[in-house]
């Protein structure tokens, strides 16, 4: 991208912005990969909205970029199977073992097996 076109980028940002196009900003911070919102990154994060909290990112980076980026898609993941088992929704955590969390296990088998494993326990916090 060049410097003028990420300068109106980020002069088109600071309109939504002013204008509480809320949707819009992060949209175009997600699309353009140029400006990363860490407050509105830390608010999906602390409001436990996996999905967008995934969503975003992925317009920064992707899962098999770097280990740094495979690491923080793990975490987000692992996250969400945890608070699924925490709501004793089982069917949930199943899904996301199966969907979110199986592409981890060709990298470390051994804690993709331990994390499966708390599947099988009553109440994952008090062994």
């Amino acid at each position: 991208m060049s410097s003028l076109s990420r300068e109106l980028v980020f002069l088109i940002l600071q309109f939504l912005e002013e204008e509480k196009f809320k949707e819009s900003v992060h949209k175009l911070e997600k699309e353009s990969g140029f400006y990363f919102n860490m407050k509105y990154f830390e608010e999906k994060v602390q409001a436990g909205e996996w999905d967008e909290v995934e969503k975003y990112l992925t317009g920064f980076t992707k899962v098999d970029d770097n280990r740094y980026s495979m690491k923080i898609f793990f975490e987000i993941r692992k996250q969400k199977y945890l608070e699924a088992l925490d709501r004793q929704d089982k069917a949930k955590a199943v899904e996301i073992l199966v969907s979110d969390l199986k592409v981890f296990s060709t990298f470390n088998e051994e804690l993709y097996k331990e994390i499966t494993q708390l599947l099988t326990l009553g109440n994952f916090r008090y062994p």
